[in-house]
């Protein structure tokens, strides 16, 4: 009898294919809040970032269609929104995409969340996107507050000195302090007390807040 001889297998690698990422599962890794609804209103897929932005668990969403209410929405000024200034309504009676817009959302435990949305209508349905602002909603009241306050305490004039006013105008234009040393032909040390100065004079805490400060107030002109 003819002896076959097989090949030896001996410390040969299978290939496992790696599993593959779901669609499901790349929209709930992103922060994004992703939400589709139906011709109804009726939310028939909502995103983990969703959820968390509308502070809702993503099973209390799904079905439901009036949340978040529009009369629960502020408009980017503060003002109550009507029924019909919600991107999503608008997307499905227009047919058109809306461009982003900031709005005011009460959540359930009272807090507001400020959220840029978007609208696009796809088929009969339409897909949002929301995108929290929160942070640097509040970042721009605290540097408003402070330039109207220090703007308030009865005189016009800018607080800086010529050399101050040339230090940040410079930073305000994205230069470095080293850049500016070297522009204004001074050392960076002295550049340093200039930052200081002014971000004292101007009520500010760091000096990217002096500088949004001062375009506030109309110190320096805007980047």
């Amino acid at each position: 009898m003819r002896r076959v001889d097989t090949p030896c297998t001996v410390g040969t690698s299978v290939h496992v294919p790696e599993p593959t990422l779901t669609a499901a599962a790349a929209l709930d890794a992103i922060d994004e809040g992703v939400l589709v609804q139906d011709s109804g209103d009726h939310v028939v897929y909502a995103n983990r970032a969703a959820g968390e932005l509308l502070g809702l668990d993503r099973d209390e969403l799904r079905g439901r269609s009036e949340l978040p209410r529009p009369s629960k929405c502020l408009s980017e000024s503060g003002e109550a929104l009507a029924d019909d200034d919600w991107p999503g309504a608008d997307a499905l009676r227009t047919g058109r995409p809306q461009r982003p817009r900031v709005m005011g959302l009460k959540r359930p435990d009272g807090r507001l969340r400020w959220v840029r949305v978007s609208a696009r209508p796809i088929g009969g349905s339409v897909l949002m996107s929301l995108q929290d602002v929160t942070a640097l909603r509040r970042a721009e009241e605290d540097a408003a507050a402070l330039a109207s306050r220090l703007g308030g305490n009865g005189s016009s004039k800018g607080v800086l000195s010529p050399r101050e006013h040339q230090v940040v105008e410079l930073l305000a234009a994205g230069l470095t302090g080293e850049q500016v040393a070297d522009r204004l032909g001074i050392s960076p040390a002295t550049v340093r007390v200039h930052i200081r100065n002014a971000t004292g004079k101007l009520g500010a805490s760091t000096r990217t807040q002096a500088v949004a400060i001062a375009v506030a107030r109309g110190e320096v002109a805007s980047p």
